[in-house]
């Protein structure tokens, strides 16, 4: 099931950066970089699923926390 919504996320979040880079909109980069925030929070639970003992998991959610807060001040200013 995560794998199927990896995808999925991953097509929405491509479709927004390729629209943003064709029509030089910038407006559109605070939801691409809230698109990638959830796509790595699956990606973690991904790895935390597998039980693998790694540091990943945790680098992915540290990562997505990062871009949350980015993605959060982008809808600011």
């Amino acid at each position: 099931m995560l794998k199927k919504l990896r995808k999925t996320i991953s097509v929405i979040v491509l479709a927004l950066s390729l629209y943003g880079l064709i029509s030089n909109n910038n407006e559109v980069l605070p939801f691409t970089m809230a698109g990638l925030a959830i796509l790595m929070v699956v990606m973690g639970a991904e790895e935390r699923q597998k039980n693998r003992k790694s540091y990943r998991s945790y680098l992915f959610f540290a990562v997505s926390l990062f871009w949350i807060l980015v993605s959060i001040e982008g809808f600011i200013y």
